[in-house]
């Protein structure tokens, strides 16, 4: 098999994943496959399911290539790189990882300069529309600090990161931000803060990424720390869409790459999870301006009256209201919330049928109840 021909049908078989890994004109998303997958790596990725399976059988598939023991070694060898999932049991599973949030996020801390303005490329081409269209977000917005909202309907525990925490068994885990370490390399560093430990993983994929170097096990004031600081500093809090989130980015407006795409879009609140929006009382206005200099998605703005906030961008993250020095910001509840689905099993689901229909969905299950890649 010609090497091009390896890479350009793994590109093809992750975007079959619920997340897509769309083509380029250019051909950048071979640049990066070449990057981080050898082509015997290749041909694993490419005998590995979306679902995750015992090496058996994904030896099954490459049996001709490869002895049982020499699938299981790949196997392992690629999921301490992060290059595709590793599911941790009496026996493991594995499976093919997403780009994001995935096998990108797994080069934290040994990004490149050419290889990060690959992913900045390829961010703009392709995967940044490819991403958005999701119906059901992969991640979704909740608020800072937890500002209160209208009492007819309280702060859901999945959406008050402190709560959650708080009452959550652990373990934590903090490391590096991707994104910002890549602004990093590529001399454009962060314009909101100068600390990058902001991305937080819990329960099993906490005990993941500190088993692959990537991260620290922190405790629980060292969680909830971390998320106070976010505020401070003006982060948007972004935890996976389920009500067990495994992971929370704090994310700014000058390097995450999920709230930079959105920014393009004329209606970044469409296309982007909340449930919650701001809501200005005009009679308390001071004028001041805080609010715009906290705004991440350029939703806020102060002319000759009081601020305005345009409800097609603002996301309902509560940087405005935190901060706000007269109390004439508030967050409000969205009239029409989807409740985000119980867990990442589900959620993947969830986008995967948005996107392939229910008979797609169904087909995929029935693959894989038949020992068929999926």
């Amino acid at each position: 098999m010609a090497e091009d021909d390896i890479y350009r049908r793994l590109q093809r078989h992750l975007d079959r994943m619920p997340i897509p890994f769309p083509a380029t004109e250019s051909g950048v998303e071979l640049r990066i496959l070449k990057e981080l997958f050898s082509p015997a790596d290749a041909r694993v990725a490419l005998a590995l399911s979306m679902i995750a399976e015992r090496p058996e059988a994904v030896h099954r598939r490459m049996r001709r290539e490869m002895t049982l023991e020499q699938v299981r070694e790949m196997l392992e060898r690629m999921a301490d790189r992060g290059l595709i999932t590793r599911l941790p049991g009496r026996v493991a599973r594995y499976a093919k990882s997403p780009f994001v949030v995935g096998f990108y996020e797994a080069q934290v801390n040994r990004l490149t300069e050419a290889f990060e303005r690959d992913v900045l490329q390829y961010r703009d081409e392709a995967f940044g529309a490819g991403f958005h269209s999701a119906k059901t977000p992969q991640v979704r917005t909740v608020p800072v600090n937890r500002p209160m909202p209208a009492p007819s309907r309280p702060v859901a525990r999945y959406d008050d990161m402190a709560e959650f925490v708080r009452s959550s068994k652990g373990p934590f885990a903090a490391m590096n931000c991707i994104c910002k370490q890549g602004q990093d390399v590529v001399s454009e560093p962060c314009r909101a803060t100068t600390t990058r430990e902001h991305c937080m993983t819990f329960g099993e994929a906490a005990k993941i990424v500190v088993g692959r170097g990537a991260a620290r096990f922190v405790s629980r004031d060292e969680t909830l720390a971390i998320i106070e600081r976010a505020d401070r500093d003006g982060l948007v809090l972004q935890p996976e869409n389920t009500r067990s989130p495994l992971f929370l980015c704090c994310c700014c407006g000058c390097c995450c790459g999920v709230l930079k795409t959105a920014k393009k879009f004329p209606r970044p609140a469409e296309i982007l999870s909340t449930a919650y929006h701001a809501e200005l009382d005009e009679a308390e206005c001071q004028q001041c301006g805080t609010c715009v200099g906290r705004c991440r998605m350029e939703a806020v703005s102060v002319d000759a009256g009081p601020a305005a906030v345009d409800l097609g961008r603002c996301i309902g993250c509560g940087l405005c209201v935190s901060t706000c020095p007269s109390g004439a910001m508030r967050l409000v509840p969205n009239d029409h919330v989807e409740v985000p689905p119980a867990d990442t099993m589900r959620l993947y689901a969830r986008i995967f049928r948005n996107r392939y229909g229910s008979l797609g969905l169904a087909a995929a299950v029935g693959r894989k109840m038949l020992g068929l890649k999926t």
